[in-house]
């Protein structure tokens, strides 16, 4: 018994030793969150530098854009997904926002509901409706 515990205890430690590297190098979660953050602003910059303005300009507003912006490109997939609505269209409507200083809280149920009225070019139906109180519960 005391032989095999010390045999699964090396191989357990071997283990460590020759994956402890590769488990360190993997990204950790900060950095991803990280990555996304940086992603969703050049989004929102990009579509402003598209519409004429200057790089930094577009940078600032885009940084202005949304109240939380460390979350709003997780909030962005998790609309896109729940209301049938593309990430472009998102960021689209999230910069011309913008232009007009306006944040965007993607927390707020009457935000949600004028973009998805803005994208979508009519009245809400009933599913979207349901759709964007189960976003809202969620958040």
């Amino acid at each position: 018994m005391k032989n095999q515990i010390l045999f699964l205890g090396s191989i357990i430690f071997a283990s460590h030793v020759a994956l402890g590297e590769i488990l360190v190098t993997l990204p950790q979660p900060a950095d991803v969150l990280a990555q996304r953050h940086i992603a969703f602003e050049q989004s929102i910059s990009n579509t402003l530098v598209s519409r004429g303005l200057e790089r930094h300009t577009a940078k600032t507003l885009a940084k202005e854009s949304v109240n939380d912006l460390s979350s709003a490109a997780l909030h962005t997939k998790m609309l896109s997904t729940k209301l049938a609505v593309s990430k472009d269209d998102i960021h689209t409507y999230i910069a011309t926002q913008a232009l007009f200083q306006k944040r965007i809280d993607l927390r707020s149920h009457d935000d949600v509901v004028g973009m998805v009225q803005s994208i979508k070019g009519f009245i809400t139906l009933q599913k979207d409706l349901t759709a964007i109180q189960e976003y809202i519960a969620l958040v």
